[in-house]
């Protein structure tokens, strides 16, 4: 098993052969992640700067290759609108759920998916709301999670 810690990696990855560590969007902040790359090396990865894993971050690396994550797409209710009330109503319709907003693209935000919430969402948002899979990242979330 490969003890691997969070410090920050600076290497020339063009010859070595890529490993993933899979993590969900709520696994980003967590300080202890024990698994298998999707290739099978087993992972123990100990976080110490409390810094958030991010999508293509490098962890570890050795003369044949290295291991980067990679956030996991999960269902998401996706808010797309021009108009800042509606954005704004649609944050606070969230927050109060206690579920963190992420930006995922132009006027376009994105919740993890819940059942509930979603029929009220789309009640209330209608056509400005879908589910779409997504890659949830932690620098884009409109407010720490």
């Amino acid at each position: 098993m490969l003890q691997i810690t969070d410090e920050q990696l600076d290497i020339d990855l063009t010859h070595l052969r890529e490993e993933q560590l899979c993590i969900e969007w709520f696994e980003a902040g967590r300080s202890l992640i024990k698994r298998n790359t999707v290739q099978g090396t087993e992972v123990c990865l100990q976080r110490r700067l409390h810094k958030y894993l991010n999508d293509g971050q490098v962890i570890y690396s050795n003369d044949d290759m290295y291991i980067s994550i990679s956030t996991l797409a999960c269902p998401c209710m996706v808010l797309t609108s021009n108009d800042a009330d509606t954005i704004g109503d649609f944050c606070y319709d969230v927050g109060n759920r206690h579920l963190p907003v992420f930006y995922v693209e132009h006027n376009t935000f994105g919740v993890a998916y819940d059942a509930r919430l979603y029929e009220a969402l789309s009640a209330k948002y209608g056509v400005n709301i879908r589910l779409e899979n997504r890659k949830l990242i932690p620098n884009q979330a409109l407010q720490q999670f």
